[in-house]
């Protein structure tokens, strides 16, 4: 029997798919039937589990709760297998049974993991709360425990200095493969920026590897590409993000990453119906190029996602999303930090933000994502942001103003709402 609304299924409860059920259900929950499957109950601050590694405590939001006032169905499964031709996902519950769940729209947001490498299989990851919490547990039981953490992308950094400035008597090692230099190219950072996290590195008491790659890892060594070794208690790899295999396995076309390939209104190629936003997409605009796997573009894509959707039940054409970068942020324990302001297309500029202004502004943008996210309270600013960069900020609010609307709206089911 046919549904007598349309269904608009969701995978993934992170940044983008949880802003995305809201807002849903801000625009649809009157002419559509809205679900959120994750394999969790509940939600927590991702950007921030190099915190709970460091043992300190996160808030943690039962999805359940969260939807079920603003009339979406949360569905606790984990995902099998995605049919798009068919129109319908295969997911496990809790108790083991599989499923089929149909639906009419579709919308990826299944995120990111870290995926080791043949050899670095061993490693801890910060993955999710319980391998952090886990992270942090082992710390507590070693005496002067020496810890390596490979990769030095901001997940990395964050993580070492986290745990450099909690546990001063412990000994941190950061392996970098060569990434962290000065560049003038999308993602990188300037001499500035660079001489200041080297500086905090060294204030900190941190071991910086520089071009280290590290290719193999058993009893507790580590063996890097140029012959060197290092001995450790607990080691954590913070690189290599991948995204959920099941988009490729879906047969969807994927870039060499496995992400999903878009149109510029987010929907998937060859898919009008299937949209992907988040870590899983591979997102490009004029305006800023690829985008990167970050909480910063996956909320504005997640509005983005929204306008396709109105477009789509009101029989429009969607609109072209639209983003640009304004500033990267990374914090170095919990008092000081550096805030990198870039281009539109994530390009650093010579202007940073360093010490507790910078850490103050972090702990800002952070709880402007929570309240985003209908989770807690718009935060005040805590400083103003230099003349120059006001135009990028003015335009990056508008990224996240409130999706557009019609009057009335046409559903292909012929329901209509005013």
């Amino acid at each position: 029997m046919a549904r007598s609304q349309p269904r608009i299924l969701i995978l993934g409860g992170g940044y983008a798919g949880l802003h995305l059920a809201r807002l849903c259900a801000t625009h649809f929950s009157r002419i559509a039937s809205i679900t959120l499957i994750d394999a969790s109950d509940h939600w927590c601050e991702r950007i921030r589990f190099h915190q709970l590694a460091a043992g300190q405590e996160l808030p943690r939001y039962a999805y359940a709760q969260m939807l079920s006032s603003l009339n979406v169905e949360f569905v606790q499964a984990q995902v099998e297998s995605i049919q798009p031709k068919e129109r319908c996902v295969i997911a496990r519950s809790c108790n083991g049974n599989l499923g089929a769940i149909d639906y009419d729209y579709l919308v990826l947001a299944l995120g990111s993991r870290i995926v080791a490498p043949p050899g670095l299989q061993s490693m801890l990851t910060l993955n999710d709360a319980a391998q952090a919490e886990i992270i942090h547990d082992r710390l507590k039981a070693i005496s002067k425990p020496k810890v390596l953490l490979v990769g030095a992308g901001l997940s990395g950094l964050e993580c070492a200095f986290e745990l450099a400035e909690t546990y001063p008597e412990a000994r941190i090692t950061l392996a970098d493969s060569g990434r962290l230099k000065p560049m003038n190219q999308p993602g990188g950072f300037s001499w500035e920026a660079i001489q200041y996290l080297q500086a905090a590195a060294e204030r900190l008491g941190i071991d910086w590897r520089s071009d280290s790659r590290a290719i193999a890892s058993s009893n507790e060594v580590v063996t890097f590409a140029d012959g060197t070794a290092e001995a450790f208690d607990l080691c954590v790899l913070t690189v290599g993000f991948r995204p959920s295999p099941l988009i490729s396995a879906a047969g969807l076309e994927v870039d060499e990453r496995g992400c999903a390939l878009v149109e510029t209104d987010l929907s998937c190629k060859g898919y009008p119906e299937v949209l992907a936003i988040g870590d899983c997409a591979a997102i490009s605009t004029a305006s800023s190029g690829p985008l990167r796997m970050s909480c910063a573009a996956a909320l504005p894509a997640a509005i983005g996602a929204v306008n396709t959707l109105v477009a789509r039940l009101n029989g429009e054409l969607a609109p072209e999303f639209a983003f640009h970068y304004v500033f990267r942020n990374v914090s170095i324990g919990r008092h000081d930090g550096l805030i990198q302001f870039v281009s539109s297309h994530d390009i650093p500029m010579s202007e940073i933000w360093t010490g507790r202004k910078a850490a103050e502004w972090k702990d800002f943008i952070c709880k402007c994502t929570v309240a985003e996210l209908g989770l807690g309270e718009e935060p005040l600013m805590p400083h103003e942001p230099p003349q120059n960069i006001f135009p990028g900020l003015l335009a990056m609010q508008k990224l996240y103003e409130t999706p557009r609307r019609s009057g009335e709206m046409r559903t292909e089911h012929g329901f209509t709402t005013g």
